[in-house]
């Protein structure tokens, strides 16, 4: 009697112990799980310490788990335990195909499957064995959709009981709280990520109106916030004409600043429809995408990316291309980003534009009101120039008149006396000669302004004034060459007197400047459009901080500094500019540019 009361009372205490010990582990699978994936923002890792510590408790030996969303309507393997390698390699080359977990995914219902009818693709999914195991197929949610499937294989002729399959279920909601938390973290740090490099870059933008500095800003951007390998930014007025205007890697072939690319000649079919809609691209493996060009693929190093139009108040601008080495699936918030980015950079590049040519505009005005004041200087002193000249030589001739006579009655003094008036007179008639050139330069300030345009064979004009000046530079040990740039000048309608004096007067400072043996070249030709007269020499150059064509400016002894102010204005009276630099190679470099068709409409012509 007694035994047969104590009998049930003995199994149910056993039974206690027994339940108490399985929840006790349970809570520690719970506890261990909670403790490890706790802070951690990579869900694979999650998913690799719940599968760990699942097979580790219960001393089972596979479980795989899927992830997906709704918009990909797909499930993807995202970690396993002791699954086989031919259903591994199966489910990466054709997916899923026909299985359990798509219906456990949609409905968010737990299942189980025993066999083959309830799950097709046993028994070939776990590791050694060839006959069904039964498995548990949990979903993963919690408080909202399914966010994926748990699989955990039974024993070997063993099933899970119903409080198994909720413990795992519960598992299941932690693996996937363990997963929002996470995707909130990589969130919030992603936006105080993007934050940051929005702040950042609208002050990179902000801070300065160069484009190259701003596509710099933008590039440094995109490649830190999506950890991406390189980005490329394309500019030009349509597909077949398109400049590259930023490459954060110089060494990809046909990817180099200032290279000129035809994306429809290159079949950059994907960076073309990104120009042509107007529309972001997002690729996540170019290789397996139709639009993209493999063998372009190769050359620029990408396998995945993201690119999105640069447009402006004038339209479409260019492209903004962010690449990775390897496939990569991209969010929508990344692709947002980037879109953000490329928006930022055409509003930097417009303000770019339109700094550039205001400044240009106001380089223009400054110009031609430096050129009006010019001008104006060149008339009042011309017309001094003029009075001043029939004022000076008139005396200038009668002192050279009476110093001719002088010569002659001192001829008879006896030596030394005679040499030493000779001396004397030498002197003098020197300083007449200074006297009466510089005469002659203000008589030609006077008259720089009055051109007679007619039409002239340049090459000609320019041999004459070598074979003038080559006695002179043969005398000095210098040699003068003559040498053809661009395409023939031939024919221009100029004051053929007045271009040639410019032409003579800068050999002459060439000459002059050479202080030993040296070379003097003359070059002519078309270029772009424009006759260029080109003077240069391999004497000492051009010193530093001095306008040379500022009146009574010289870098000459004796010189008068009128010379080179005369010549300029010889040249812009004809439509031209005269510039004047170091030649990279050593020596001055004197550049005459003038029109190739018809002569200015306001001359300076009598």
């Amino acid at each position: 009697m007694g035994m047969t009361s104590i009998r049930p009372e003995t199994e149910t205490l056993e039974g206690l112990r027994e339940a108490l010990a399985k929840r006790s582990r349970e809570l520690d699978v719970l506890a261990e799980v909670a403790s490890r994936v706790h802070g951690r923002e990579d869900v694979h890792q999650i998913l690799e310490i719940a599968l760990d510590e699942i097979l580790a408790r219960f001393d089972l030996t596979s479980a795989w788990i899927f992830l997906g969303d709704d918009r990909e309507k797909r499930l993807r393997l995202a970690a396993q335990r002791g699954c086989s390698r031919e259903w591994l390699d199966e489910v990466r080359d054709h997916g899923l195909q026909e299985c359990l977990c798509p219906e456990v995914f949609w409905t968010g219902h737990r299942m189980q499957a025993r066999n083959t009818l309830q799950c097709p693709r046993m028994p070939t999914i776990v590791d050694g064995l060839r006959e069904p195991v039964a498995h548990a197929c949990i979903p993963l949610r919690f408080e909202g959709p399914t966010r994926g499937v748990l699989n955990v294989a039974a024993r070997p002729g063993q099933v899970f009981s119903d409080d198994e399959l909720r413990f795992l279920e519960t598992l299941g909601h932690q693996v996937c709280l363990a997963i929002e938390r996470a995707d909130h973290l990589a969130a919030e740090r992603r936006r105080n990520q993007e934050a940051r490099a929005m702040a950042a870059i609208s002050k990179a933008i902000g801070g300065s109106l160069d484009a190259k500095d701003v596509l710099a800003a933008v590039g440094r951007t995109a490649r830190e916030v999506l950890q991406a390998d390189r980005v490329h930014v394309l500019l030009g007025a349509g597909a077949e004409r398109m400049t590259v205007a930023y490459v954060s890697d110089p060494t990809l072939p046909g990817l180099r600043v200032g290279d000129n690319l035809d994306l429809c000649a290159l079949e950059a079919a994907l960076h073309v429809s990104v120009l042509e809609s107007g529309e972001p691209a997002v690729v996540e493996d170019w290789s397996a995408d139709a639009r993209v060009n493999p063998n372009l693929m190769e050359t620029w190093a990408a396998r995945s990316g993201i690119l999105v139009p640069l447009s402006s108040r004038r339209g479409l601008q260019g492209v903004l291309a962010v690449t990775c080495e390897t496939p990569r699936r991209f969010g929508e918030e990344e692709v947002e980003l980037i879109e953000a980015l490329g928006a930022q950079a055409s509003i930097a590049l417009e303000n770019a534009r339109l700094f550039e040519e205001t400044r240009r505009a106001l380089d223009d005005l400054k110009s031609a009101q430096n050129r009006i004041i010019q001008n104006e200087k060149m008339a009042v002193l011309g017309t001094f120039a003029s009075g001043l000249a029939h004022e000076v030589r008139n005396p200038l001739n009668s002192i050279a008149l009476q110093l001719s006579i002088l010569e002659r009655r001192t001829a008879r003094l006896e030596e030394p006396l005679s040499s030493q008036v000779r001396d004397l007179v030498g002197i003098i008639r020197e300083e007449i000669r200074r006297l009466d050139g510089l005469v002659g330069d203000f008589l030609l300030l006077s008259r720089a302004n009055r051109v007679q345009y007619r039409p002239t064979e340049m090459e000609p004009l320019l041999d004459e004034v070598v074979r003038l000046l080559r006695p002179e530079a043969r005398e000095a040990g210098i040699t003068i060459r003559r040498q053809r740039i661009g395409e023939r000048l031939g024919s221009l309608v100029v004051d053929a007197e007045k271009i040639k004096q410019v032409v003579i007067n800068l050999v002459r400072n060439a000459l002059e400047a050479i202080t030993e043996s040296g070379i003097v070249t003359v070059e002519d030709g078309l270029l772009d459009g424009r006759a260029t007269i080109v003077v240069r020499d391999t004497g000492p150059g051009l010193p530093d901080g001095v306008d040379i064509f500022q009146l009574f400016v010289t870098t000459k002894a004796k010189g008068t500094g009128l010379g080179l102010s005369i010549a300029e204005q010889i040249v812009t009276e004809h439509g031209g500019e005269l510039r004047a630099e170091n030649d990279p190679a050593g020596g001055a470099r004197f550049t005459i540019s003038l029109p190739a068709g018809a002569p200015p409409v306001a001359s300076g012509r009598p």
